[in-house]
């Protein structure tokens, strides 16, 4: 007997043609995802060569201005040593001049005593001879030293004075040539030291290389020596050689005595910028009341004098520059007499100036004059408008660039092709960095600081330049964006 009920399938019409559907879609699941993943590893790999490049192009930029902090530093060594070069010349002066006028002075004591010693009076001659072989003795001694020291102190005056003009030479190079060639040649090996086959753009060099010659135009000035008149700017190297003698070349002036004194007076200065001179006397003073209205009265006991020339032309001693008035000051804002406050009236001072190298040892005045120097040179230093400051000094930048197919994409290394391939949409990766020279002398720490604790503003004398990383500026970087320099 059949069932009542036989067994039937209850499937809805058209199902059977949905079936595989889900597959459908995880197909296309996984085709979306690969093609995700692909542009993830595409992604990951142009970032990370971004930030490669960038910081490739942050020490591009600070190794640019390192390099001209340390074209400034060097330029600021080189005049600092010429300054000092110069207070050596000084000095030799000095010693020539100081060795004269001791060996005018044993001459006259000398003859002075072996005249006293002639008196027949015991107590007045036998002194008096004692004091004569004494004086003799030292003037042998003395010109014995100033025929040593003559050529001795020519030749040092004109090896200093080569290294002066060795010294200037290698500061401009520094500063106008090797400074800027080198910069780029860095800037393009710390790139590719960082980035295998990064480099700086043709505009990004260009850029740079405008902004190198334009930190000199703009922030340095060059002093050339004035042929004629006055200039202020080699006043103030010539201060700056003045304020840094030593304090032997600067004033050898002593006394004893009150109203009567015992008093020796002498001084090295620079007139010009091409002449040391120097100038040493010793006399007996007496100071007469102004009311008076007369000098006072000076007995010669000795003197000499010395000078660093170019070439021999007979210069004179006396009078001094600026009518006798000495030289003034910037740094503390006075006016410092001639050869350390002498008075040029005075009879020693002319008896000094017309005979400068004991004649009476047979001294032709010619001979105290020291040949081949050639006084200041010409120099770089920083513009009275600018002071070094954070945020003045001068800034470079480096646009570092790189092919696309230096990052490594699916498409450079063949992982995704044909309908997988995603291609770049631009052909370079490039990255913006600048840095900024300043100067800065550390006034908390014991070894740099100045004497005076007071802030220093920046100089080519004084080699504290450094660098920092800045944002780039804004005009740089819009130029650069709007040629298509930054990507």
């Amino acid at each position: 007997m059949p069932a009542p009920f036989p067994h039937r399938s209850f499937t809805a019409p058209g199902a059977r043609r949905h079936r595989g559907q889900a597959l459908v879609l995880g197909v296309v699941f996984l085709l979306v995802l690969a093609v995700g993943t692909v542009l993830l590893f595409n992604t990951g790999q142009v970032v990370h060569r971004k930030v490669q490049l960038t910081n490739a192009a942050d020490a591009a930029a600070y190794s640019v201005a390192v390099q001209q902090a340390r074209a400034w530093n060097f330029a600021a060594y080189m005049n600092r040593g010429r300054v000092a070069n110069e207070v050596a010349v000084a000095q030799f002066v000095s010693i020539y001049s100081w060795i004269n006028h001791f060996n005018q002075a044993a001459f006259n004591l000398k003859t002075l005593f072996e005249a006293l010693s002639l008196i027949p009076f015991p107590p007045v001659a036998i002194p008096a001879r004692l004091l004569a072989t004494g004086f003799k003795v030292a003037d042998q001694g003395l010109k014995a030293a100033r025929r040593t020291a003559q050529p001795m102190i020519q030749g040092a005056i004109t090896l200093l004075d080569e290294l002066n003009g060795f010294y200037a030479g290698a500061a401009s190079l520094a500063i106008t040539f090797a400074s800027k060639a080198e910069s780029v040649h860095i800037a393009n090996t710390v790139l590719k030291g960082n980035v295998d086959r990064a480099r700086l753009s043709a505009l990004g060099a260009g850029v740079l290389v405008g902004q190198l010659v334009d930190s000199q135009n703009r922030f340095l000035d060059f002093h050339r020596l004035p042929r004629r008149g006055q200039s202020e700017a080699f006043n103030r190297y010539r201060n700056v050689v003045m304020q840094s003698r030593d304090g032997f070349s600067w004033d050898r002036s002593q006394s004893l005595g009150a109203l009567i004194k015992f008093a020796t007076y002498g001084g090295t200065d620079m007139v010009e910028y091409n002449r040391w001179a120097a100038l040493d006397t010793m006399q007996v003073k007496v100071d007469l009341p102004s009311w008076l209205g007369i000098d006072d009265i000076d007995v010669p006991v000795g003197w000499g004098g010395a000078q660093a020339v170019t070439t021999y032309r007979g210069q004179r001693f006396l009078p001094g520059f600026n009518n006798n008035r000495g030289w003034r000051s910037p740094f503390d804002n006075r006016r410092y007499g001639v050869y350390g406050g002498m008075n040029p009236r005075d009879l020693v001072s002319r008896a000094a100036a017309n005979d400068p190298n004991v004649s009476v040892h047979g001294g032709k005045a010619r001979g105290a004059y020291f040949t081949g120097y050639n006084g200041l040179r010409d120099y770089h230093d920083l513009k009275a408008t600018k002071k070094g400051r954070f945020g003045e000094g001068p800034v470079f930048t480096v646009e570092a660039t790189v092919d696309m197919s230096e990052a490594r994409t699916s498409t450079t290394v063949g992982l995704a092709n044909g309908r997988m391939a995603l291609a770049e949409q631009t052909a370079r990766i490039s990255a913006l960095a600048s840095a900024e020279v300043y100067f800065e002398r550390p006034v908390s720490l014991d070894m740099f600081r100045r004497e005076d604790g007071l802030r220093e503003w920046g100089s080519l004398f004084s080699p504290y330049w450094q660098a920092r990383l800045v944002e780039t500026p804004a005009g740089v970087r819009n130029a650069l964006g709007l040629a298509g320099g930054a990507t």
